[in-house]
């Protein structure tokens, strides 16, 4: 039996995926508030959720009006944003290398808005949860901030920004006006003192493993960070085995692709990721990013020796006898593009709130002698002091008030290596999703009479198959991962029995080709072989010869009960929870 797949009698996969890329091209404040998450970390085990730190962050330095390039800097200086000045004289510098103060424009190209942004010079304060956020509940009526003076006031926008990853989503960014520059003691001194979730026609969601919590009415105190050494802190310093899972943004985040430790120091089953959760992010000077060698500079960790005593990890690249063997400092990943920099200056750090130390490890056992992580008091003189983005850059000019840098701090490590405790979730429905033909899910459908399974990461494709007889199944997996080890999937089909079939093995498409399969060019990306936190994506075969693609093992079981047969492995991927 011959399907027409849509009213022109060509095949849905005929559209090449560059011609995806280009079509219905979201922004990224839709982007950025699609229901997706993927292997998100949840600190703290599975307890219940809270808010982690909602400290003040800076003043005044969002939405500078007509901050565009560098020839504009003296407005970033006016603003009293910190500012890099070595770097004003070199060529095909970041801007945001150079300075931490955004414009109006850049605001919304970050995602806080689809409309443009009126407001100027406006603060910002970081929110970190416990668990990952519902993106689509980001909205800045569901934040009250109590300051000082009694005083309540409500942010004007919030976003993910810069938390793009879909593994990094327990972190609002709020923007308003919320106090200035002076310290708490001082006369007329205006700052938070208080964080609550309140009521809203869309409250703020929480992912669990349980399903959607409720976030209203939780609460946290805030403090000023023009406080004396009241700068930045850990929220979270969380221990598991190094996964690539989620560790990727939507497309188009350039700053936030191909930075996890898989990529900087490749796969081995001996890495270890120690992911620090950070309360408003980290900078050396409120400017410029971590560069991968600098744990020396602002880092240690306690580990537990065979003996009982601590062991103090103080370098990378240098082995140290622990509680069940060794362990090694390899860097710090979740910065750049790359572990290796050419040029300091042209480094693009993506500035989020959560960044990882890879440590090798030579048995489960010495990873778990891992027990602080210790941020040295920088009055100390022995480690670099660290800022959020409202420090002073390279300025020395004392007529400007930046934030503070951050005093000492130890911080439990929480160990996950045996349980990740993480949550993936997509929403199962399809109208949920805007329009667009480059998402970072598959969408599963059948057709009722044929037995086809049709894969894509296309809403605009799956709503035309369901019009032309498909039906809806599911939104089984993560595809569309954009670091260096996903391959494009090739979607095959039979003209005579509609059966389609997904690979990314030029050895089978050879095949199916040689049978008669026509190849429809590539459906989405995926990753080919095993890595850490991924699922294989079954290919299964029915006793007709229709193919069919699975993650669970439960559905997978089900079927080769009914007389289903194993036709090999498509691809591997997160598998949703919300299946």
């Amino acid at each position: 039996m011959i399907i027409a797949r849509n009213v022109d009698g060509n095949s849905y996969g005929c559209r090449s995926f560059e011609a995806r890329q280009k079509d219905m091209a979201a922004s990224k404040y839709d982007q950025l508030r699609r229901d997706i998450i993927i292997n998100a970390d949840i600190y703290g085990g599975q307890a219940k959720p809270e808010i982690l730190g909602a400290g003040y962050g800076f003043e005044g330095i969002l939405g500078i009006p007509g901050l565009q390039t560098a020839d504009d800097i003296e407005k970033a200086y006016a603003a009293g944003a910190g500012v890099v000045s070595s770097l004003l004289d070199l060529d095909d510098v970041p801007l945001r290398n150079i300075t931490s103060g955004t414009s109006n424009i850049g605001l919304v190209a970050s995602g806080y808005s689809n409309a443009p942004i009126a407001e100027s010079y406006m603060d910002a304060m970081p929110i970190e949860f416990s668990h990952p956020i519902l993106p689509s509940s980001v909205d800045p009526n569901n934040f009250e901030l109590e300051l000082n003076t009694g005083r309540k006031v409500n942010p004007l926008y919030a976003a993910l920004n810069p938390n793009y990853e879909f593994n990094e989503r327990q972190t609002v960014v709020v923007t308003g006006y919320f106090g200035n520059r002076l310290g708490s003691d001082a006369v007329g001194a205006e700052y938070p003192v208080k964080l609550t979730i309140v009521e809203s026609s869309n409250p703020l969601q929480l992912v669990t493993p349980a399903g959607l919590f409720e976030a209203t009415g939780l609460s946290k105190e805030s403090n000023n960070p023009y406080d004396t050494y009241n700068g930045p802190s850990l929220v979270g310093a969380k221990l598991s085995k190094l996964s690539l899972a989620g560790d990727y943004a939507p497309d188009g985040f350039d700053n936030a692709v191909k930075n996890h430790g898989v990529e900087y120091y490749g796969n081995n089953k001996k890495f270890y990721r120690l992911r620090l959760f950070t309360s408003g992010g980290f900078s050396p000077d409120g400017v410029s990013g971590f560069l991968p060698d600098q744990f020396s500079q602002y880092f240690q960790i306690n580990a537990k020796k065979a003996d009982g005593s601590l062991q103090k990890i103080s370098s990378a690249n240098k082995r140290y006898e622990v509680n069940g063997g060794t362990v090694k400092v390899l860097g710090i990943a979740d910065l750049g593009q790359g572990k290796d920099v050419e040029s300091d200056y042209l480094y693009s750090e993506d500035h989020d709130n959560q960044f990882d130390i890879i440590i090798k490890a030579s048995s489960r056992k010495a990873a778990a002698s891992l027990k602080n992580v210790i941020l040295p008091d920088p009055r100390l003189g022995t480690h670099s002091p660290i800022y959020n983005p409202g420090g002073p850059g390279s300025s020395s000019d004392r007529s400007t008030t930046f934030t503070e840098p951050n005093g000492g701090q130890v911080i439990s490590i929480e160990n996950a290596v045996k349980a990740s405790n993480t949550v993936s979730w997509a929403s199962q429905n399809l109208e949920d999703y805007d329009s667009s033909d480059l998402f970072a899910v598959a969408f599963r459908l059948r057709d009722p009479i044929s037995g086809a399974t049709l894969l894509t990461a296309s809403s605009i494709e799956a709503s035309d198959a369901i019009e032309n007889g498909f039906e809806f199944a599911d939104v089984p997996f993560s595809v569309n991962s954009t670091d260096s080890f996903s391959k494009d999937v090739y979607e095959l089909s039979n003209s005579q029995t509609g059966d389609l079939f997904y690979t990314s093995k030029q050895k089978l498409i050879d095949q199916f080709q040689e049978l008669g399969y026509e190849n429809n060019g590539i459906s989405f990306k995926a990753y080919p072989k095993k890595f850490r936190g991924l699922a294989p994506v079954y290919q299964l075969r029915s006793e007709t010869g229709m193919h069919t693609t699975v993650i669970d093992e439960n559905e997978k079981a089900e079927l080769l009960d009914l007389g289903w047969q194993k036709a090999g492995k498509a691809f591997y991927a997160v598998a949703f929870d919300t299946l």
